[in-house]
Parts: structure tokens; sequence; C-alpha cells
């Protein structure tokens, strides 16, 4: 029995110091605290967002394993170690330095700034050595952009106290990569060389120092695809495709050869072109002959697009903001033959809720709105929509403008979304050049566009010529009183030296003007100008010139008319303008007289623009009040408005001295077509056959015998010009078939100009 109760103690007792050692290691293998060293920036709170375990929690090394993980995700930290002491789980981290400075070395062909604008990392942020890598990665896709497959880039670290870096990216960018040959393969009716033509992307040559358009780049080669597809269309070839364009890599990876492979498909021409309303009210009886598409001529996707915008315009005019015209373009089975049909459908009425605008931080609201050709409340219109782009974008205030349609979940109402992304306004020139008719001048101008964000305009500018010397400032305000009506002044002082008369012209005054739309291409201008003159005659000028010596006050009002439906008003390749301008002087001042002019513009397109024909015609007149016309109040004609003629040298002319006495009547036409000569068009070179004819008469007083005739003066002639990267360069020679004895003709006219 002893030795019964004995075992059965012995056991217990065995028993009880087994489970208290199992319930000790239990506690000795839970999670009582958690502590975390190292960190300086980084608070606890943050990181213990990245912790998968808890307190309470037992020792698992697949947390423990997956804390650590998350910890290294968050960027923070170059490392992190987990480690046991007794209950305590010990978290020790090292904090990723904080990027100081950033700046780059060697960089020639691509600026600071366009680096920073593309990398992704700023001073500050957190520096790790993944970002910096992508960051390589992502310079190096940049040069590669620009043909410089060469590029290398090495990022140095400098380590600065506090945890600091300095991060020095230094750039080789290599030689440039060219385009060693560009290609077509499957192009039956146009040549490699007109192809070449038409594309962006140009071969390598000794002058492409002047372009940069012979550099590799995938973006440009998209855009190449683009230009030839719509140059196909636009020719008739309804089924062309592009099968694919490859640039190969030479093996000396010094340039590209660059082919495309297309498939031009047959050629097609209209057979019949129709238009089909579906809309009541709408007349379109004797459209067609008003549209620029037209049975026989070679298919064409611009001449369709015009042809919907002619249509659109015609049916909004009729009052019918609501429609919409829908192509539809159908080959006649077996034959090379296009129907065209023009579908007028009813369009949904929706109308502008709201007009929201963005992006404009510099810029008020109202400049935008009151350019908008729509407001809250009215019908949307495609067309008056795509018009508001084109004239928000010709303020040159924007880099950017786009105008989106966004439903409001309203029936029948969305908003217009108006985004625009800013440019700088305010210009600071200066220029210089050289012309066989003015010598050389010197340019000086400042210019703000927008001031203070309200659209207005002011501007200063100098000139000094061998001829003239002007200081001229000037205001306008495009909407006075938040009306489509301009306002601006301007004040100058103008000092020309009239060589061809022996007279210097020393003109002082203010001009104010004004300007309102009288439709969406007519203008109308009215003004009111007051200035002193003073004219000095030289050594040896004529007896009519000194009779004329002296101050005169000069009173004059103005009015305007202008329609303009050119593409370009700089550089024109199509449309026509006209404009006539009045002006009655007597309102005040010393002189009374009535003076009218006009001129016309016309530029007609042939052969996708290769060749641009141009017609121009200008008239004046000017009638005296009750009293004679002076030499400094009429017109003269030569020089650079009727080429084959020094400044001045056409029409009546003192017999003694040969000095231009001016006229009170004139006209001149001229006719011309440019061309290129054979370069490349990147190049900017044209060439210019001209002819002019004009006259011009008139005087109603002069002191000595003079000669006048209104005989017709013919002249014709050849040009080159040149738009160089340094200005425009033109030189053009010129035959007089047509002229008088006394007039002073002019063979070799040049001029070279710039600005910067």
């Amino acid at each position: 029995m002893n030795k019964t109760f004995a075992s059965i103690l012995t056991i217990l007792i065995i028993s009880f110091f087994a489970n208290f050692d199992q319930h000790i290691f239990a506690q000795e293998s839970v999670i009582s605290e958690i502590v975390i060293e190292g960190n300086q920036r980084v608070e606890n709170e943050t990181i213990e967002t990245y912790v998968s375990i808890d307190i309470g929690d037992e020792f698992d090394v697949n947390k423990i394993n997956e804390t650590v993980k998350n910890i290294f995700s968050s960027g923070f930290f170059s490392d992190v170690k987990v480690s046991r002491r007794k209950n305590t789980l010990l978290i020790k981290v090292v904090e990723n330095p904080i990027i100081n400075r950033i700046s780059f070395e060697g960089n020639e062909d691509i600026d600071d700034e366009s680096l920073y604008d593309e990398i992704r990392i700023a001073p500050r942020s957190v520096f790790t050595k993944a970002k910096i890598q992508d960051e390589v990665n992502r310079m190096i896709t940049i040069y590669r952009r620009i043909g410089r497959f060469d590029a290398a880039v090495n990022p140095k670290i400098i380590i600065l106290p506090q945890n600091r870096v300095d991060i020095v990216f230094e750039i080789n960018e290599g030689e440039n990569t060219s385009i060693l040959s560009i290609n077509f393969v499957g192009n039956e009716n146009f040549s490699d060389r007109r192809l070449r033509d038409i594309i962006v992307t140009r071969q390598t040559r000794w002058y492409s120092i002047l372009t940069a358009t012979d550099r590799y780049d995938p973006d440009q080669l998209s855009l190449d695809r683009e230009e030839l597809r719509k140059f196909y269309l636009d020719h008739g070839y309804a089924d062309f495709s592009i099968e694919s364009s490859v640039a190969q890599l030479s093996k000396d990876k010094e340039g590209f050869n660059i082919i495309f492979s297309i498939e031009e498909g047959k050629k097609y021409n209209i057979q019949n072109v129709s238009i089909e309303n579906l809309v009541q009210g709408v007349d379109t009886k004797d459209v067609l002959e008003q549209l620029p598409l037209k049975n026989g001529m070679t298919y064409s996707v611009n001449k369709v697009e015009e042809a919907i915008d002619e249509l659109t315009d015609i049916i909004l005019l009729q009052g019918y903001p609501f429609i919409v015209v829908v192509p539809e373009v159908q080959r006649v089975e077996n034959k090379s033959l296009i129907n065209v049909n023009l579908r007028v459908n009813e369009a949904e009425k929706i109308y502008v809720s709201r007009i929201n605008i963005k992006g404009n931080d510099r810029t008020e609201d109202q400049v935008i709105r009151r350019n908008m050709r729509l407001a809250e409340g009215d019908a949307i219109v495609s067309k008056l929509i795509s018009r508001s782009h084109t004239v928000i974008r010709n303020l040159e205030f924007f880099e950017k403008v786009d105008i989106k349609e966004v439903p409001t979940g309203n029936y029948g109402f969305s908003d217009l979304d108006i985004e625009v992304v800013e440019k700088p306004t305010g210009e600071l020139s200066f220029g210089g050049g050289f012309s066989s008719t003015a010598g050389g001048l010197v340019n000086f101008g400042i210019r703000e566009k927008n001031f203070m964000g309200k659209g207005q305009s002011v501007n200063l500018q100098a000139r000094l010529s061998g001829r003239q010397q002007t200081l001229s400032a000037g205001f306008l305000e495009p909407y006075f009183y938040n009306r489509d009506v301009s306002l601006g002044a301007d004040i100058y002082d103008d000092i020309y030296d009239y060589q061809e008369s022996r007279y210097v012209l020393d003109k002082t005054g203010i001009n104010i003007r004004s300007n309102f739309a009288l439709s969406e291409y007519l203008n109308q201008g009215v003004g009111y100008t007051i200035e002193t003159r003073d004219l000095k005659p030289e050594t040896g000028a004529s007896s009519t010139v000194i009779a004329e010596k002296g101050e005169t006050l000069l009173s004059t009002l103005n009015t305007s008319f202008t329609y303009d439906r050119l593409d370009n008003r700089l550089n024109p390749t199509e449309g026509f303008s006209s404009s006539a301008n009045a002006s009655l002087a007597g309102v005040g001042g010393d002189k009374n007289y009535f003076k009218i002019t006009n001129s016309n513009k016309y530029y007609i397109p042939y052969n996708d623009k290769q060749i641009i024909f141009g017609l121009t015609m200008d008239t004046g007149i000017a009638v005296g009040l009750d009293q004679d016309i002076l030499l400094s109040d009429r017109f003269f004609l030569g020089g650079n408005n009727f080429r084959g003629f020094e400044q001045a040298g056409v029409g009546p002319r003192d017999k003694s001295s040969l000095d231009s006495l001016g006229g009170n009547y004139y006209y001149v036409g001229g006719v011309n077509a440019t061309f290129g000569i054979g370069l490349p068009p990147e190049l900017g070179v044209r060439a210019t056959l001209f002819s002019n004819l004009g006259s011009i008469s008139g005087i109603d007083r002069s002191s000595s015998p003079y000669h006048d005739d209104f005989s017709p003066r013919l002249t014709i002639g050849a040009g080159v010009q040149w738009q160089s990267p340094f200005g425009p360069i033109s030189i053009n020679i010129t035959q007089a078939i047509i002229k008088e004895d006394y007039d002073k003709t002019e063979v070799v006219n040049f001029g070279i100009g710039t600005f910067f």
C-alpha cells in the first residue's frame, strides 16, 4: 500500500512539473513587446503599418519574413533586420538617404530643364538604387528618341551629412545616329523620291546640320505613316494600306535604314456625288453646284471633308444647327469608280449646361469665354466647337487647347470642358538685316500679348535703318467693355528719308483705332489720326519739294473693311483676301482730301501645294477737297510694291532734278508662281516666277516742268527665297519690259533679315 501510494505521488509530481515546463515554454514563445530601432525620419506608427505580427502572437517565421518584405517594399529603408530578444521582437532599420540635389553633366543636345521634366525623382524625395537605375534607363530612352543610340549615363552618388545625397548624372551623349536610307516597297504610281518628300523623316545629307529631321524617332515614324496614308487617300487610292514600317540599325550602329512596305491598291474616280436629305425643312436643292466635290474628279478624302464642311455651313445659315452630315462611300463593282453620298441627318438636340475652364492660371476666364462661339444655354454644334477651338488657339496665349463635351446626366444637356496649357506671351525681339532698298536696318521691340492676363496687348518698338528712324508705342483692348469690339491707341515718331525725292519727313502723331466683326470673315475698322509733319528739303531738291517746306497738321478719319479667307496670313498657300481703306482728311488740321485704297490677294495651290499660284491687285486714288494734294500725301510706286523698279521709281518725275513726285492714283497687279527647285523641302528654298503690271499718275501742282504718263509698265522676273536658320534671305532678278524713259529700273533686288 505504501509502495502504491508512493508510485501515485511520484507520477503526480512528474506530471505537475511537466505541465509547468510546458506553460513556461508557451509563455516564452509569445510576443510581449515590439521594439523598432534605427529610424530617424520615419515614425514608428508608419513602420508598424507594415508589420504582419502583433503583440500576443507567437513567434512565427513566416510572418516575420513577410514583415521584412513589407518594410522593404515601402522604399524608405536600405536594410531591415528582425531578431528576438526573449519575448521582444526587435526590428532594426537603416533608412534610405534623402536626395539633396540633382544635376547633369555633359549634356548639350538636351538641356537641364528638359531632363528635369522627364525624370521622376526630385530633391527631398527618398533615394534608392532602383529609382536611380530607372532614371538612367529613362534618359537613355530619351536620347535614343533623338537618334543618339550610343548615349551613356553614369549616376554619381555623393554622400552628405545627415543621411543626404547629391546625385550627378554624368552623360556621354554619343554621336547622332543618322538615317542612311529611306526606301519604299510596293509603290508603283509614285517614285521613292516623291514619297520621301511627303514624310517628315529625312535621309542624312550634307545640309542636315540645318535641319533636325534626319534623326531616327519612333514617334516621328508613326507620323510618317499617317502622312503617307493621307497622301494616298487624297489621290484616289481608297484601298491604300501600310503593311509594315521597319527601321534597321546598321551593323556599325552608325545609322538606320528605313523601309516602308505599302499596298497602293486601285486609283478611284468619283462616278456620282449625291445629297440625301433626311431633315424636314432643310433646302438642299442646287447645293451640289456649290460643293468642291464633282463628278469625274479623282476621289479625295480632303475634298470629301471640304464638301461636308461647306454643306454644314450652308445648312447652318438656314437656321438648322441640329444636323450632322455623314459621308457614305460605295465602290462600284468591277470598276475603279466610287459613289459619294452625303447624308444629312437630324442630330440629337443637346444644349450647353456649363462651360468649365481649367489650366488658365494667369489668363482670366472671360478672355477664353468671350472667344467661344457657344455660351451656356446654346445648342451644341460641332462646327461652332471647332471654330471656338481655332479662335482660342489663334490668341497665341496657349500651347494647347482642348474642348470636350461632357454629359451631365441631365438628358439633353452637356458641359463643355475647356482645358488649356498656358505659354509665355511676352516677346523681346532684336534683329537686323540688309536690303537693296532700305540698306542696313536694326529693329528692337518689346511686346506683351496678354497683359495682366486680360488679353490686352502692349508694345514698344524702335527701328533704325539707312532711311528710317521710328519709335512707337501701342495699346490694344480686344474686347472693349466686354463687347466684340477692339479699341487701341498708338503714339509714334517717324523720320523717313525720301532719297528719291530729296526730302526728309518727320511725323509725330497719335492714332486711335477700333475693329469689330461684321461676320465670321468680314471685319470693319474705324480710326482717327492726328499728326504733325515737318518736310525738310535736302540739297539739290526740286522747286516743287522746296515749295512744300515746313510744318503741317494732318487730321484724318479712317475706316476699313477686310474679308479674309486665307489659310495662313504670313505664308498663304490657298484662299482669298480683300481689304478697302478710306481716309478723310480735314476734320481739323491743314489738309483736306479723300483717299481710298484697295488690296486683293488670291492663292491657288496645285499638285499638293508643290506649286502655289498667286494673284494680286492694288489700287488707290486721292482727291483734294478744294486744295491740292501735297507731295507727302501722294502715292509712290516701285521697290517692294512694284518689282523691277527702284523705290518710287515709277511715275511723275521732275524734268530737271529727276526727283520722284508721286501720284494721286495708281494701280498695280501681279501674278506669280512659287515652287521648289529640286532641293529637299526642309531646307526652305523656293523659287518664284512673277510679272507685275501697273502705273501711277496725277499731280495737282508743280512749280517746275515734270514727266507724267499713265501708260502701263510691265516687268517679268524670277527670284529665290530661303528661310534660313539666320532669317529670310531673298534675291530677285527683274527685267522691265514696258517702261518710260524717265523711270528708274532695278534689275537685282535682295534682302537679308533676322530676328531673335
